[in-house]
């Protein structure tokens, strides 16, 4: 009776002190606080200035996990419309995520190369207010985010992306894109597939991925406009707010060597079908021969 008594009082103890402990410890909480380590704050400008501003250069860090890491410089805006390509197949998923703001307004600083580098060094996460919202126009989704007032510094986010290795991205004007590969991927190939439209530049930087850049996006003016400038003595103004479509396929740096062998071993399965073909034909065709001269010897002796 006595160890029974003991025992439950232990227990009793135990779970009192259980609860004390919860109140004494509080419980760990993870707060969703940016993290600007993911991304790479690269000072990537196209050189010059419009109305004295950088024009807006975004870069998109593809992967092979349908997401991709998006670095935006912005100079002197408020406003940044995203324009995501949904996955129809995934649904209840965040489509940014880890936003990252290191910037300040633009009454407070001014452009320059000077700046945004100092920016990319310190990775400071800015406490900028800003609001988020979407809305559907003409059947295409528009996140916007909104500062209170135009900022000049980055904006980063990871955004989801379609399954696979082909990417799109809706760029409006004027801006600057530049899309990074993953390493060991490439793109080119006229078979396999290709970036549309040609990049203005391609070139690999210190980790070995491919870079391809776009200037000055929707800016250009067709044939047909030049055409109409030259026979009418005008320059016709390209409209603002103009949009553009880069599709990149991408894929691994072997691929091409493995479909060239893939097309050798399937060009020499096809040669040896064909010649398999017409040897049967020929046996087929002497065997006839065969057949049609005995008859004829017979109606001969007939």
């Amino acid at each position: 009776m006595n160890k029974s008594i003991l025992l439950i009082a232990c227990l009793l103890a135990v779970v009192s002190l259980s609860g004390c402990i919860d109140e004494l410890v509080p419980l760990e909480k993870n707060p969703d606080t940016p993290d600007s380590s993911m991304y790479e704050l690269d000072v990537f400008l196209n050189g010059s200035q419009l109305n004295g501003s950088f024009v807006r250069t975004s870069t998109f860090y593809l992967s092979t996990n349908s997401s991709a890491k998006v670095v935006n410089i912005i100079d002197n805006e408020s406003l940044l419309d995203i324009i995501p390509l949904e996955d129809i197949t995934k649904t209840d998923v965040e489509i940014l995520s880890n936003i990252v703001v290191i910037a300040d307004y633009a009454n407070n600083t001014d452009s320059s190369f000077d700046l945004f580098q100092n920016y990319s060094r310190e990775q400071n996460v800015s406490s900028l207010n800003y609001t988020i919202s979407d809305k559907v126009t003409k059947g295409q989704k528009h996140i916007y985010l909104n500062f209170s007032e135009p900022i000049r510094g980055y904006v980063a986010y990871t955004m989801t992306v379609p399954t696979g290795q082909d990417f799109l991205h809706i760029a409006k004007t004027p801006s600057v894109v530049r899309i990074v590969l993953p390493e060991g991927y490439t793109t080119g190939n006229s078979l396999i597939g290709r970036a549309r439209p040609d990049p203005d530049q391609i070139y690999f930087d210190d980790k070995g991925r491919m870079n391809l850049v776009w200037y000055n996006m929707g800016t250009e003016k067709s044939s047909l406009v030049s055409m109409f400038e030259t026979i009418f003595n005008t320059e016709i103004q390209a409209p603002s707010n103009t949009i553009k479509i880069i599709g990149v396929k991408f894929y691994k740096e072997s691929a091409p060597g493995h479909l060239f062998v893939a097309g050798v071993i399937l060009g020499s399965l096809a040669l040896i079908v064909i010649a398999d073909y017409l040897k049967k034909r020929k046996k087929l065709r002497k065997i006839r021969e065969q057949i049609e001269a005995g008859a004829n010897g017979k109606k001969r002796r007939i």
